[in-house]
Order: C-alpha cells, then sequence, then structure tokens
C-alpha cells in the first residue's frame, strides 16, 4: 500500500528505472551542473589561459605550500640575550638566522650561525647550532669539531664525548684529535691523552703542536728526558719556538741545571711571538665571523703582537672616529711599550669610561698600576675583571704575580687558577713553581678571591 502523502505530488522517476523500485536517484542539482555568478567567471578566465600558465600557476601553488611547511615544521632557532649587546653583534646574528630560515634543511647554513654565535661568544646557543648541521650531514667532521669546541667552555667532559663523533667521521683528521688530547689533560686523564698524541703522531709524525704536548704529558708523569726527546720539530716550528723554548727551560729548572734554564728562558725572549696555527679550523674560521667593538680590540692586539705593527695602525686609524676607546686601548699599550705606564694608566682609564664592560681594558689598567708598583691597586682591578669573567686566565696569572711578595699563599691559589684555565701556558706553570717555593713550610694557599 502507497504511504504517499495525500497533497504530495507524486516524485517524478528517472528514466529506465521501474515503478515500485525501493531507491530512485534524484535529479542532480541546479548548483552541480554548472558554475555561477563570479566562480563561472573566474572558471572560464583560468580554462581560457594557454595551458603552459596553467602549469606554472600550479607549480607557483605547490612551491608556496611547501615553502609554508617547511617554515612552519622547521626546528625553533637559538637565540641569546641580546638586549645589551653591540649592534654589529645584532646584525650579524640576525643575517645569519636569516639565512637558516631561508633554508632549515642546510647544514651550512646551521653551521655559519653556529660560528657566527661561538664568534661572539653565545657558546650555548651554537652547540645548538652545530648539532643540527651535525645532523643534516652525516659526512663531515667539521660541524660535530665545531659543537665539541664551543662546549669545551661550558663543558670539558661533554666536549670529549662530542669529539669523539668527528674523530669517527674521519680517524686521520689531526685536529679533532689534537683538541681531545689537549682536554683529556685538562681533565686529568693523562694515559688517554697520551694515546691519542701518539696516534696523532703515528699519522702525522712532525706535527710540533701534538709534539710539545706530548712532552708536557711525559714531564708531568716524572719522565724529563722522554719529554726533551718529544719536542723535536716543536723547537723550530714556528708557531711553537718560543713555547717549546719555555717549556724546555722548565724542564731544566726541574733537573737542577740552572744556568740552562737561563739561556733558554733567554732565548725564548729573543724570539717574536709565536704565529697562530693556519690549519687550525678554529683560527680559520671565528676571526672571520668578529664583529663589534670588542672584537676589535682582540684584533688589534693580535696584529701588534704578530708584529704586524703598521697594519695594525692603519686598522686603529680607520675605527678611531666611531670608536674612541679602540685608540685610547691602542694608545695605552703603546705606551707601555715606551715604558710610560702613568701615561698608559691615563690612556686607559679613559678608555674603560666609553666601554665599562670591557675586560681587556681593564686588565691592561691593571698591568699600567702594577709597573708602577701600587701592588694593592692592580689586585683590585685584576679581580675586578674576575668578578666579570671568573676564567680570564691572564687576570689570574697577573693578580698571583702582584700578591707573591706579600700574600703567597693566596699569590699561589691565584695562580692554581691560571694554570687551571691556560693549561698549555708554560708561564703561568712557572710562575706557580716559584710561587710555591716562596711559601712557608706550614702554610697552605687560601683562597685569591
Amino acid at each position: 500500500m502507497s504511504r504517499r502523502h495525500p497533497d504530495r505530488p507524486p516524485r517524478p522517476r528517472a528514466a529506465g528505472v521501474p515503478a515500485g523500485s525501493v531507491s530512485q536517484p534524484l535529479p542532480p542539482h541546479p548548483a552541480s551542473q554548472a558554475p555561477t555568478g563570479s566562480a563561472r567567471t573566474w572558471t572560464a578566465w583560468i580554462q581560457a589561459l594557454p595551458w603552459w600558465l596553467q602549469l606554472l600557476g600550479c607549480g607557483l601553488l605547490v612551491a608556496a605550500a611547501t615553502a609554508t611547511w617547511i617554515w612552519v615544521s622547521a626546528p625553533p632557532i637559538p637565540r641569546p640575550d641580546l638586549a645589551s649587546a653591540d649592534p654589529l653583534v645584532v646584525l650579524a646574528i640576525e643575517d645569519a638566522e636569516a639565512r637558516v630560515r631561508m633554508t632549515p634543511e642546510s647544514a651550512e647554513a646551521w653551521g655559519d650561525l653556529g660560528l657566527v654565535l661561538y664568534a661572539q661568544s653565545y657558546g650555548r646557543e651554537a652547540v645548538e647550532c652545530f648539532r643540527r648541521a651535525t645532523a643534516l650531514d652525516e659526512r663531515t667532521w667539521r660541524w660535530p669539531f665545531f659543537a665539541a669546541a664551543a662546549s669545551s667552555h661550558l663543558a670539558p667532559a661533554d666536549a670529549v664525548t662530542l669529539m669523539e663523533a668527528a674523530i669517527r667521521r674521519d680517524p686521520k683528521a689531526v685536529w679533532p684529535r689534537l683538541l681531545r688530547a689537549e682536554w683529556l689533560v685538562t681533565l686529568g686523564r693523562g694515559d688517554e691523552a697520551r694515546a691519542d698524541y701518539e696516534s696523532l703522531l703515528a699519522v702525522s709524525p712532525d706535527h710540533a703542536r701534538a709534539r710539545l704536548g706530548l712532552a708536557r704529558l711525559l714531564l708531568a708523569s716524572g719522565d724529563a728526558d722522554g719529554a726533551l726527546t718529544a719536542l723535536g720539530t716543536a723547537l723550530d716550528h714556528p708557531s711553537t719556538r718560543r713555547a717549546a723554548r719555555q717549556f724546555a727551560a722548565q724542564v731544566a729548572a726541574r733537573q737542577g741545571n740552572r744556568d740552562e734554564a737561563d739561556r733558554l728562558l733567554t732565548a725564548a725572549a729573543a724570539l717574536s711571538a709565536d704565529v697562530p696555527w693556519s690549519e687550525d679550523p678554529l683560527a680559520a674560521e671565528l676571526p672571520l665571523r668578529r664583529v663589534g667593538k670588542r672584537s676589535r680590540i682582540k684584533l688589534v692586539s693580535q696584529m701588534e703582537e704578530a708584529g704586524a705593527v703598521a697594519e695594525a695602525d692603519a686598522l686603529t686609524r680607520r675605527i678611531e672616529q666611531e670608536n674612541p676607546e679602540i685608540y685610547l686601548f691602542v694608545e695605552g699599550r703603546l705606551q707601555l711599550q715606551k715604558g710610560d705606564a702613568a701615561a698608559a694608566e691615563k690612556a686607559f682609564r679613559r678608555a674603560v669610561e666609553f666601554d665599562p664592560r670591557a675586560v681587556e681594558i681593564r686588565f691592561q689598567l691593571g698591568r699600567a698600576i702594577a709597573l708602577q708598583g701600587r701592588v694593592a691597586d692592580a689586585a683590585e682591578v685584576y679581580r675586578d675583571v674576575l668578578e666579570r669573567e671568573p676564567g680570564y686566565g691572564p687576570a689570574w696569572l697577573e693578580l698571583g704575580r702582584v700578591l707573591v711578595e706579600t700574600d703567597a699563599a693566596t699569590a699561589v691559589a691565584a695562580l692554581e687558577s691560571a694554570v687551571a684555565y691556560m693549561p698549555a701556558s708554560d708561564e703561568a706553570r712557572m710562575e706557580l713553581a716559584r710561587a710555591r717555593a716562596s711559601l712557608p713550610a706550614t702554610a697552605s694557599p687560601g683562597s685569591p678571591r
């Protein structure tokens, strides 16, 4: 029996569907037949375009969608607190960040950002960037090497572990094994360090820095003769010859040969400063990325120490107008070289007024004061430097020197800190030995702070 409502007209049947069929299709809705209004206009316009323009449009849409997905899914970029940073530092970091955002899957972009951050002493953030570069590029040893180097200032034990990844990627690479050996020495893991030095020298037998490092390790273990033999080419290499003679003097002093020790120290003093290692990846990459006022101060100092006085003067003239504290810093150093410590102090004090945060300038101020015999004032300046930067090894060394005559126990503690922060400094080790020799038999080192 039909259940049709008595007032509702019968539903029309589609052609070919028998009467009484359980399921009868409805006619298509008018909206499904053809676009109307603006939709019809856009459809007609698109269909009228040449096929290659339609294809190009689809490609652009896909590219835009892909770029949006990459932008949204890219890992967050580590960013340090730049509230009080030099504007040039901020600009350099922002430029490197922009390259990462444009190419977030590029190991080079992440690695470059890490180098920029590391060069400005933002080690924690740099390590994160180097880890990302390491994950993106599984072949090169450079990124785990830089990650370990940046981590060494924060957690030396972690740095040793990170460096193992660089060594696995290229067991013949010199610098990963060399730096790990040096860090192992500072951690008191001498046997492991010796194995690294010996395996490195098996590949590069004339590597002067490795020879000097092994010699120091042998002397620390009591093998003075072996230490002198291990020096080898380090005595003649331009990057180690001065440090090697200072070390040889230390060995002679330990053997009781005071005349030979003095002869070697005199010979070392007559040599120019050891030149930086051109093969060192850190020395090759970081100076190129240092910006801002503090980096310029360091650059002027490095140029002077390397004997490039004319180049240092030219750089000073270019920047003295925009950074007067740098001009005053260089002026103070020149006055120290002339022997006029009072004039140097005046220049450094004016430089500090322009940049109160610069520990390098304060450190040189302490030197100028110490040369005038004002030991207590110099010690106060060095302590101020160490309050601002506790790991500043040269300040620990100079603090120990100025206190050795008035407070030998505290001087020893300061010099122990100098050796801890500068394990490769034979000068710090010799000063510590002299200070310990001046201690009364019952005295014990006190706190230098």
